[in-house]
């Protein structure tokens, strides 16, 4: 038998403050039959396994759960990244939603920027930046918003507009984003310790740091890594990312345990480290009460008016991959560079982020730009900083605020233009300066560019 879903739509008029173009205020309020309400009905965000079907399909194609990530599997693994691991549906909020619910606004799509006519360098001279992106950076999709319009979108490697895809550690910015929400709620203190909120960390390399210094990336850990990569093995080991293993590490709590030595005293240096975000999200969820999954999806994902749900990775606890498991479509991470652009209110005006934590991401302080100096990355963007798990690069004569992942996951948001890209990618290197100075050098400035008034 058909359930009948009854919607009432209740409209009104709005102005979105960043343009003069009008918007549909629409807040949708369902009434559902219960024996619908009990299928659908998920005030908390939906947590799953590993989806055996598709990895025993997978592995039958030749992409086995163990090696999923391979930079040989991209194109085909990222856009399924959270089916290989245990992960959390983070839902929009539409069927059995006990509360009003966002419809997403209606972006116009103008089409007006193409980029074959924009170009970019590389090493054998001038190419358009569809080749740069296509065919050199590997590129799986991309969404350009200017004001409220989607000025340039395309979707390659089999996706849509509906198709998620890993963001990697474009994650990290979110979990700061729910830390700031934790903030202005006055349930989390970023000058209190680590240990303050999570005692068991006691006696390690956390121990005296502040949460503001583990947000910044200026904890001081010593953790030895290989070549190529972020991270130790042993935290994608205790979080199951790539499925069972022999580590004996159950879950990332016990990984970040192991953390013991420094190598620069707290608040001094900049070091892009994953355990910094895994404990940040532990110390939101210790402050708030809440699995950070749930937080986020009902302080943030019900709160933009996305148009998808969203997934997120988590390890054998049921934690989520605060530092990289996040699986978003890419409209609707532009939904949220777009958000934050607003002054961290929606499109209708809705407060959502404080935007005292927005201003100060833009402007960073002496400390951040000083530990930024210690940093890698400081040589391809000298006049940069890492702040609250984002980024702040000026290139070109442009400031970017910029989320990025390691494969060509990035958004990126310019006051100048009011403009927003949102990419998500396959590169099949990481910790490489070729990828990071053709997005920020070549393709980015060339969109940033052709959009100045």
């Amino acid at each position: 038998m058909k359930n009948t879903i009854l919607l009432t739509v209740a409209m009104g008029i709005l102005s979105f403050c960043c343009t003069p173009n009008q918007s549909t205020k629409k807040r949708i309020k369902e009434t559902v039959q219960p024996e619908t309400r009990r299928e659908f009905s998920h005030t908390r965000a939906q947590f799953s396994g590993v989806d055996e079907a598709f990895v025993e399909q997978s592995e039958k194609l030749g992409i086995s759960q163990a090696h999923w990530d391979a930079p040989e599997y991209a194109a085909a693994s990222f856009p399924n990244a959270y089916k290989y691991t245990r992960h959390y549906r983070i839902s929009r909020g539409l069927l059995g939603a006990p509360e009003s619910v966002l419809v997403p606004e209606e972006l116009v799509n103008t089409g007006s920027l193409n980029l074959s006519r924009l170009t970019g360098q590389d090493i054998d001279g001038e190419h358009d930046l569809i080749t740069l992106l296509r065919d050199r950076l590997k590129n799986h999709s991309m969404v350009v918003l200017k004001d409220n319009k989607i000025v340039h979108q395309h979707y390659w490697n089999g996706m849509d507009e509906h198709a998620t895809h890993l963001d990697m550690s474009v994650t990290k910015s979110f979990t700061s984003l729910l830390a700031s929400i934790a903030v202005a709620e006055g349930k989390l203190d970023m000058h209190n310790t680590v240990e303050s909120y999570l005692p068991f960390l006691k006696g390690t390399a956390f121990e005296g740091t502040t949460i503001q210094e583990v947000a910044d990336m200026r904890s001081g850990l010593d953790i030895p890594t290989p070549k190529f990569l972020s991270w130790d093995p042993r935290l994608t080991q205790s979080q199951e990312w790539n499925g069972k293993n022999e580590s004996g590490l159950n879950g990332v709590k016990e990984y970040v345990k192991l953390i013991k030595e420094r190598k620069y005293p707290a608040g001094k240096a900049y070091q892009y480290q994953d355990p910094n975000t895994e404990v940040l999200g532990m110390v939101v969820e210790a402050a708030t009460g809440e699995n950070l999954a749930d937080y986020m999806q009902q302080k943030l994902w019900k709160q933009v008016g996305v148009d998808d749900d969203a997934f997120w990775m988590a390890d054998p606890t049921e934690y989520v991959v605060a530092s990289g498991g996040l699986n978003i479509t890419t409209r609707d991470l532009a939904r949220v560079g777009r958000m934050l652009l607003n002054n961290g209110r929606n499109y209708l005006n809705e407060p959502i982020i404080n935007p005292e934590f927005i201003t100060n991401l833009w402007t960073g302080n002496q400390a951040v730009r000083e530990a930024w100096k210690y940093g890698k990355e400081s040589k391809l963007a000298p006049n940069g900083w890492y702040k609250d798990q984002f980024r702040v690069l000026n290139i070109k004569g442009q400031s970017i605020l910029c989320m990025v992942g390691i494969h060509g996951q990035v958004l990126a948001m310019n006051k100048t233009t009011n403009t927003v890209i949102a990419m998500n990618g396959g590169y099949p290197q990481t910790e490489t300066p070729r990828m990071a100075k053709l997005i920020f050098y070549e393709v980015i400035p060339a969109i940033l560019e052709a959009l100045e008034d």
